[in-house]
């Protein structure tokens, strides 16, 4: 039996990070922790499908709920699948509570303030790691890796995207994760590496398509064409990466054309309007996502890179999204729970030793396909 006790913040993509964790053989149990009980209390019955871990549901408001440290303090990790804009404060309750911690992240500024920390803690016995998702988390880890094994690269590339199996107009776009990541997708400056210097882009800039064959059986009409574009989902990978060396980084985000023809006319006021009204297809069986990406490094005339295509599962109803996110968060808290990350807060490709960036993406590898070219 095992011993590791997690919480789990939010019922969304917590649901996968959850499932994860309770197939573990070092999990003793699992908490689920939504400010909607009832959503809790039906990702521990899924779980009850597939694990014989105590699942605990409970009620939790990021902005509301008392003595955080106190209920921390019953756990050997806390994960938050909440807004980015919660993290910072639940990061540092985790602090005091002597407990490690991860999170989806995304938003910059939150991940800064998140390593200041370090300054307000510096001997901080635990390990706390912002970013732990798709992107950024998964492909940066990648991108590390890739890195290492070149020894050294002058441009990184990283192309990632959730993409409805089954597009349709005017969007060619379902919502796969939270409101929230989408806006900052379209509206936020993102940071790009060029000529070793970082630079602010705008939203939508240095536009292209390309074909991916491993796409041409969902779309008749776009025959495996998609768009690309820089986005700030990469968070502070663009630093991290120039003072490893390089010379070039973007994070690309891509959908179907036609996503961005839509989008860039879309005013911020009126976001919120517009993903009620056109953005309403849920994600289930009947409509299903699919999640590509694929990370490049090049050093002179050497490139290597890795892709990863994943679709939902019908087997268990999770999205390729909840999948892809979920399970690389999960798999980092578990290494944080073994002691395998370094103490303090740092950003997953600064988290892990090269041994370390090796057996997470071995780990990621046994529930994800990821092909290496």
């Amino acid at each position: 039996m095992g011993s590791k006790r997690y919480l789990v913040l939010g019922a969304g993509v917590g649901k996968a990070i959850a499932y994860d964790l309770a197939r573990s053989a070092n999990t003793l149990l699992v908490a689920i922790g939504d400010i909607d009980t009832k959503k809790a209390i039906k990702v521990c019955l899924f779980l009850d499908k597939f694990s014989k871990v105590g699942c605990v549901p409970m009620p939790f408001d990021a902005e509301k709920t008392q003595n955080q440290v106190g209920i921390f303090r019953q756990f050997d990790v806390v994960i938050s699948a909440l807004p980015a804009k919660y993290n910072l404060k639940l990061a540092e309750a985790a602090i005091l509570a002597g407990v490690h911690f991860c999170d989806l992240g995304g938003v910059i500024d939150v991940t800064r303030e998140m390593l200041e920390l370090n300054k307000k803690y510096p001997q901080t016995p635990v390990s706390v790691i912002p970013d732990c998702g798709l992107m950024p988390g998964l492909g940066i880890i990648i991108a590390k890796k890739l890195m290492r094994d070149m020894n050294g690269a002058d441009s990184i590339e990283i192309l990632v995207g959730g993409l409805p199996q089954k597009p349709q107009p005017p969007t060619f776009y379902q919502k796969v994760f939270h409101d929230e990541g989408l806006k900052h997708i379209c509206y936020d400056m993102a940071p790009v590496l060029s000529e070793g210097e970082i630079k602010l882009v705008k939203p939508f800039h240095d536009y292209y398509q390309l074909e991916v064959p491993e796409l041409k059986r969902f779309s008749s009409l776009f025959n495996g064409r998609i768009e690309a574009f820089d986005t700030a989902g990469a968070s502070l990978a663009a630093w991290s990466f120039r003072d490893l060396g390089a010379k070039y980084f973007a994070e690309k985000t891509v959908r179907w054309p036609g996503f961005v023809n839509f989008f860039k006319t879309v005013p911020p006021h009126k976001f919120e309007l517009v993903v009620e009204e056109f953005l309403n297809i849920p994600v289930d069986a009947e409509n299903p996502d699919l999640v590509w990406m694929r990370v490049t490094t090049k050093k002179g005339d050497n490139r290597k890179s890795i892709s990863l295509l994943d679709l939902y599962d019908n087997a268990t109803d999770l999205t390729a999204m909840q999948r892809t996110t979920g399970f690389t968060t999960a798999i980092i808290a578990e290494m944080m729970a073994e002691g395998k990350t370094k103490l303090g807060v740092n950003t997953p490709e600064n988290a892990f030793d090269h041994l370390g960036i090796n057996e997470a993406l071995d780990r990621v590898g046994r529930f994800l396909s990821l092909k290496e070219t």
